[in-house]
């Protein structure tokens, strides 16, 4: 068999059975089964991934032959086209994003997680103490022994000479406020700074999917799942190759539940493609009671060693998973609610941190978070330092929604990769976990992260989105500015936060009004008038403090200046019927031949 060359260039993709980071234009190169090379892309998961070109025409392999090609879609399956790709012009014939459902690709991460058996709950929330991590190294029978020299390895995971190093044991300490620790123990033992591992009995192309130019590959359909059978197989073996150098004096359960904590399992080589078992992701052993000093094998890490994402921040990832934090990306639909600012939504170099609210819910790294509810300045200090002062939330109108604040600042050791400094502003929606398991009938996130040109419809500038003094973009936030305290419905809530300070400061202070004034865009009308309620939902009221003159009217705009209705007064006191309206704030311009003024006001 010819072997296909996968080179990642810039890969992060980290996946409880399962767990993912979701990672869009990952540039791979594979090679032809002529010699061509073919430089395309992949995006998606672990449960789904998908090849493209740069204008994203969907390439997958045709099986019979071992060549990559455009594919198209057929009875909502994809197919392989004649077309090459680095030759064909795709856009000819076929349109660009062509790929399975939402439902099928939400149906391939179920049929993955429904594999695990579920088990009762275990004392693991409390997420502090000592974690003992195993690992394990593996190689199959056509490769050589590891080259990377133990130390490097090592150092990835306990280095911990300085409070800047980039290791996931300082990660996990940083990011616990030093309530939590993970030493990591290596097996077989090195020789001296030789890495030592387990061989396999079978070569790696029997560890990736069958195709005509790989017939030792595996076989999924509806009876079998030759991918779970094959890697559980696998790393049955390599335990039962360490099992019994592994000390019992080493406590692998510190959360007594009979279990082993966590092992991650470093294997030999490049991932492979299209969603195949050489992907990294975090799963359990459920197929065999394996055990280890009387401790059951269940939790693990699956890791590829020679590939660019093999570093602190993908180890890093995977145990938040593993203290049960869940993925913050959206899946089956368009959309960044989260990006770069979290590691559990994408993975930076180093990692950056988790927010404080996951923190609090899923960490129990932070007793409690402080709410909101008097006019005042408040002040907050950087998430990654400080275990108290750090977080503040605000209610909303919707008793399962709520707003989170937190200081992020822009400093090593685990929140230099950031865009800036300052204020962020989450949505957090109780009723879900994660981001990434929607139902396809509702477009939802727990937590959502506010941003310059973000809106119910509009995904806007992600990387936009701190608040600070003189921020040309984001220095207000009330119902009318970009962007506005919106709920998953499109509710705005009616409060106000202005007055930020410096962003490069220890701390940075803000003002909180729980009743903004609406803004007067002219100031030429002379009498007084009173508009109300203001949020308001099916009828707005004007009440005028003098008598009317002739030729009073009104003309209302929506957010985009378009006009949605109009009239005239007849009464010093006149309600206006906006039940058909949508959710949104509106301009009502009130006017006569002599003076125009106009006002904003919300509807809920």
């Amino acid at each position: 068999m010819k072997k296909h060359i996968l080179i990642v260039l810039l890969v992060l993709i980290s996946t409880l059975a399962l767990k993912a980071a979701y990672f869009e234009r990952v540039p791979i190169t594979l090679i032809q089964p002529n010699g061509d090379t073919l430089r395309c892309f992949a995006t998606g998961d672990d449960y789904y991934q998908w090849l493209h070109d740069d204008k994203n025409f969907t390439i997958i392999m045709n099986v019979e032959n071992g060549f990559y090609v455009y594919a198209n879609l057929v009875e909502e399956q994809l197919v392989p086209t004649a077309l090459i790709p680095g030759i064909d012009q795709p856009g000819l014939y076929l349109v660009p994003g062509i790929n399975i459902s939402a439902e099928k690709m939400l149906a391939l991460r179920k049929q993955m997680e429904d594999q695990v058996p579920k088990t009762e709950n275990n004392t693991r929330s409390l997420n502090r103490g000592m974690m003992n991590n195993l690992v394990l190294f593996i190689r199959f029978s056509d490769d050589t022994e590891f080259t990377t020299p133990f130390s490097e390895v090592d150092q990835k995971f306990n280095d911990s000479s300085s409070v800047n190093a980039v290791s996931m044991y300082n990660y996990v300490k940083n990011v616990s406020y030093q309530q939590m620790y993970v030493l990591s123990h290596f097996y077989p033992a090195p020789n001296v700074d030789q890495i030592l591992s387990y061989q396999d009995i079978f070569p790696r192309d029997y560890y990736l999917p069958y195709s005509g130019e790989n017939t030792n590959g595996y076989q999924n359909n509806d009876t079998v799942n030759q991918r779970t059978e094959r890697e559980h197989a696998l790393l049955e073996r390599a335990v039962d190759f360490i099992k019994n150098s592994i000390p019992s004096n080493i406590d692998f359960d510190y959360d007594d539940d009979g279990k082993i904590d966590n092992i991650s399992f470093v294997i030999k080589g490049e991932v492979g493609d299209w969603a195949d078992l050489l992907w990294p992701h975090r799963w359990s052993l459920f197929s065999d009671s394996l055990t280890i000093n009387d401790l059951r094998v269940w939790d693990y890490n699956f890791l590829l060693a020679n590939s660019g994402y093999f570093s602190a921040s993908t180890m890093s990832h995977e145990l938040l998973h593993t203290f049960g934090f869940p993925d913050l990306y959206r899946y089956a639909y368009n959309g960044t609610p989260v990006g770069s600012w979290d590691i559990m939504a994408g993975n930076a170099n180093p990692p950056q941190q988790s927010n404080m609210y996951c923190k609090w819910k899923y960490g129990n790294w932070i007793e409690e978070i402080p709410e909101i509810t008097e006019a005042g300045f408040y002040t907050l200090y950087p998430n990654q330092n400080n275990h108290e002062g750090s977080v503040y939330k605000i209610a909303s109108s919707n008793p399962d929604e709520f707003f989170i604040l937190e200081f992020r600042r822009k400093l090593l050791p685990f929140d230099s990769g950031i865009s800036n400094s300052g204020v962020l502003i989450y949505r957090i929606n109780s009723l879900y976990s994660g981001n990434a398991g929607t139902n396809l009938t509702d477009v939802f996130d727990e937590v959502y992260l506010y941003r310059y040109n973000g809106t119910p419809e509009m995904d806007g500038v992600i990387s936009a989105a701190t608040f600070y003094l003189n921020n040309p973009l984001l220095n207000t936030f009330n119902p009318w500015t970009n962007p506005n305290p919106f709920l998953t419905d499109g509710t705005v809530c009616f409060f106000e936060l202005n007055q930020f300070t410096n962003k490069n400061a220890d701390s940075i202070t803000f003002y909180y009004n729980p009743q903004p004034i609406s803004i007067h865009e002219n100031s030429i009308l002379t009498q007084d008038i009173r508009i109300y309620p203001n949020p308001a939902q099916d009828q707005l009221t004007i009440e005028f403090a003098q008598p009317i003159e002739p030729d009073h009217s009104y003309i209302v705009y929506d957010a985009t200046g378009k006009e949605v209705m109009n009239g005239v007064f007849n009464e010093t006191k006149q309600a206006i019927d906006i039940s058909t309206v949508g959710i949104g704030f509106y301009l009502i311009k009130i006017q006569n031949p002599r003076e125009t003024k106009t006002y904003k006001f919300l509807k809920n």
